[in-house]
């Protein structure tokens, strides 16, 4: 994967330049109307929309969307495929050995397939497009304890740091034996290797970051002063604008037009 994949990618577009807290707002938007939805039509068109806005309007480099598909789409997948044979209806569409593919299977999986993957989107055009800094001050800024919103600003600060990791474990198995080439078996112990590993660095950067902030005295005060403070933007205002009026459009279109 790409070092862009979980991390903030510094461009100058439209979406970077509205503020940190209006792009979280835009995100809890699409996740709650995308449960209200009752159509996969409509659900392909918001989560063809928060592409649009990601490749288009965020300038987020293609590669690195195509990278983080697995990411983004693998577990949508696996679940949507899980309900497509585990479903019961009377329409077959094909079977494989004795499990069958119904059209209901298809319907339901489809659903969950598009609502993980708007989910997972929304919340990758967040860590693509926005400064965690300008998140955690912003968090503070309406009222969050700056403690919590520190653990919200390590918990995004470390992604990208995990996901080196497992590339470098990677590189060392695959240098060592051709790890890519080995069976699926062996493959499968090798990521309870990467796992163990990941584990227990994450364990050791806590343990170290713990006595780093300990040691310089934070939370012996209340609340904390910022170099850059948070301010609303109009352009963050636009975007949830433009998210509210177009999944009220989806469910006025689903419910009124289609009558579902």
């Amino acid at each position: 994967m790409s070092e862009q994949t979980l991390q903030y990618v510094d461009n100058n577009s439209f979406v970077h330049r509205a503020d940190a807290l209006s792009k979280l707002i835009l995100v809890l938007v699409v996740v709650v109307t995308t449960f209200q939805l009752t159509s996969n039509d409509a659900r392909g068109i918001m989560l063809s929309s928060l592409l649009m806005l990601a490749i288009i309007f965020a300038r987020v480099p293609l590669a690195s969307v195509l990278k983080a598909s697995p990411l983004i789409f693998g577990v949508a997948l696996l679940l949507g495929m899980f309900h497509l044979f585990v479903t019961p209806g009377q329409q077959v569409l094909f079977t494989i050995g004795p499990l069958s593919a119904t059209q209901e299977g298809l319907a339901k999986g489809l659903g969950y397939f598009f609502r993980l993957s708007i989910m997972v989107t929304a919340s990758f055009l967040l860590i693509w497009t926005t400064d965690i800094r300008e998140l955690m001050v912003g968090l503070v800024s309406v009222g969050i304890p700056y403690r919590y919103a520190f653990a919200i600003f390590m918990a995004l600060r470390f992604l990208p740091i995990v996901q080196q990791e497992v590339e470098a474990v990677q590189a060392a198995h695959a240098i060592r034996g051709r790890a890519s080439r080995s069976p699926l078996a062996h493959r499968f112990r090798l990521w309870q290797r990467y796992l163990f590993t990941v584990i227990v660095n994450g364990l050791r950067k806590a343990e170290n970051t713990a006595l780093a902030i300990e040691s310089r005295g934070f939370g012996a005060y209340p609340t904390r002063s910022y170099v850059k403070g948070f301010r609303w933007s109009t352009t963050g205002m636009i975007l949830v604008i433009l998210f509210v009026s177009l999944g009220a459009g989806l469910i006025y279109w689903e419910k009124v037009i289609l009558g579902l």
